[in-house]
């Protein structure tokens, strides 16, 4: 069990690198940056604004200083990506020890169930029935750790792919 719920990890954590990585560098709203400014005039005397041979002016410019943005903004996104992935990569190790703790604790668990039958004294069995409890806890508490981080693994693959 052990093994599959590890294996069932590493196809998580390839899914999310992947998720990661295959997201876009740049969004629709950064194409509009080299749309040209365009601009619409027109020049007469103040009171001949109205008159039909006022002259009208059309202009339309391009700044070129927007593919420096266009670079700074690839270059967050590509730094982006790679903390992504780290922080992917490190929550998968965290969510490994937590599996194996997993499986540690109910190894304790059972090797206490059989100590408190074989118990002959109530006051000793009792002891060790507060123990399996303890260790009861300690393992829904390894449980729920387990899929929080799970869950934060999809939440920074949502992030990235924003």
């Amino acid at each position: 069990m052990k093994e599959n719920e590890l294996m069932e990890l590493k196809k998580v954590l390839t899914n999310a690198k992947s998720r990661i990585n295959s997201g876009n560098t740049y969004a629709w709203k950064d194409a509009l940056r080299f749309l040209p400014t365009v601009s619409l005039s027109r020049r007469s005397l103040y009171d001949d604004a109205a008159a039909n041979d006022t002259e009208t002016y059309l202009s339309a410019s391009i700044s070129l200083n927007q593919v420096f943005d266009m670079t700074d903004i690839a270059d967050k996104k590509n730094a982006e990506k790679r903390k992504a992935v780290r922080r992917v990569e490190s929550l998968g190790y965290t969510i490994q020890k937590l599996i194996e703790r997993k499986f540690l604790i109910t190894d304790q668990m059972w090797k206490m169930k059989l100590i408190t039958k074989s118990i002959e004294d109530p006051l000793e069995a009792s002891k060790c029935q507060e123990k399996v409890d303890q260790l009861q806890l300690q393992l829904n508490d390894t449980f729920i750790e387990i899929e929080k981080l799970f869950a934060e693994i999809e939440y920074v693959c949502v992030e990235v792919e924003r």
